[in-house]
């Protein structure tokens, strides 16, 4: 959002009155976007959206196991998800491969990466047919893989993964006829995949939103954006509408991809994705009643600030179509210092 805090400042200047600019200045938190490399420009093992993972000899594509109780997670879903969710299980398909980062770019983009191997890339896979309703580890697969860039090898979709693609483009095609819709666009994305996007990363600075955890730890600047008590607008309306304009895609196209980033605190949907996080690994549960959230408050507060932010992926970019919700990847400091990728949580959140 910001290249520096003078630009914020400068960018704040006309929304926020002066001790208001300088609160939010202090909040920033670094974080890096992805930015769209021009055509031509993919590198074998470079960051990238979509597309296919440049794996050695050796690593396999990571393929979804069966759950072991498919009805309780088809049941979240109604029943038409819900049956979309047993078929898929029953395939037991390789897991979508939704982005790649080079982690020697990553590591050169300032000390806040540092908490970051410097050498090899990330691998980030996630089940975007059941995951939406199955938040935790199994949902998602993040591999950390250090083969030198020659030892690497441009993939192609597995067999499968690929049937369950373009099955799913014939059938969205044959309702788009049948209700006189436009076809599908040939190089949009589905639930198997995303169209391949090379990526730079990109610094930056972003002021920490409302419902996250770096909000709440910043008590001067909560007080300064407290609703007003006669209604009208005010600091918090302005606040908000920042983050609407750069974010929002009603506000244009481009800005579905600035949601997507690596590291930093979360653009929630709902409430932070670490409480989430951390509700489903304390407890083994999608989600808690009013009633056990309120008693274990403290705990659930307390465990949710252990988690950081790994990625972020917005859908709707992810496919380059139509679509709702953000996939969050999440990783306990502890885990991530010991490079513990596999215990990753996913959650997913659809306003």
């Amino acid at each position: 959002m910001f290249d520096t805090p003078a630009d914020a400042q400068a960018q704040l200047a006309p929304s926020f009155p002066r001790p208001q600019v300088e609160v939010v200045v202090e909040a920033l938190v670094p974080t890096l976007e992805f930015r769209p490399v021009p055509k031509g420009g993919a590198d074998p093992g470079g960051t990238r959206i979509g597309g296919t993972p440049d794996l050695p000899p050796g690593l396999a594509w990571p393929r979804r196991a069966k759950p072991a109780d498919v009805e309780a997670i088809a049941k979240r879903g109604n029943a038409e998800a819900g049956e979309e969710m047993r078929r898929h299980f029953r395939r037991e398909l390789p897991y979508a491969f939704f982005a790649q980062v080079d982690l020697g770019e990553a590591r050169g983009k300032g000390a806040f990466a540092e908490a970051l191997p410097g050498h090899g890339r990330l691998l980030f896979f996630y089940d975007l047919t059941a995951g939406p309703w199955d938040n935790g580890t199994e949902s998602a697969r993040v591999i950390w893989d250090e083969t030198p860039r020659e030892g690497l090898a441009a993939q192609v979709m597995p067999p499968d993964l690929a049937a369950a693609d373009e099955e799913h483009r014939a059938e969205i095609a044959k309702v788009n006829h049948r209700f006189k819709l436009p076809p599908p666009k040939p190089d949009a994305g589905t639930p198997y995949g995303g169209p391949a996007r090379p990526m730079r990363l990109h610094a930056t600075l972003r002021p920490p939103a409302v419902e996250s955890l770096e909000m709440a730890a910043r008590p001067a600047l909560k007080a300064a954006l407290a609703p007003r008590t006669d209604g009208a607008e005010g600091p918090r309306d302005a606040y908000q509408d920042l983050f609407a304009k750069a974010f929002d895609s009603y506000y244009g196209a481009a800005n579905a991809g600035r949601r997507n980033q690596l590291l930093g605190s979360p653009l929630p949907e709902q409430s932070d994705p670490r409480f989430e996080a951390e509700v489903v690994s304390r407890f083994g549960v999608q989600h808690l009643d009013r009633e056990a959230w309120k008693a274990q408050r403290p705990e659930i507060e307390a465990g949710a600030r252990s988690w950081r932010l790994l990625l972020q992926i917005d859908v709707g970019d992810f496919l380059q179509e139509s679509g709702e919700g953000t996939v969050y990847f999440l990783i306990r400091a502890a885990d991530l210092a010991d490079r513990r990728f596999d215990r990753v949580v996913a959650v997913y959140q659809q306003t």
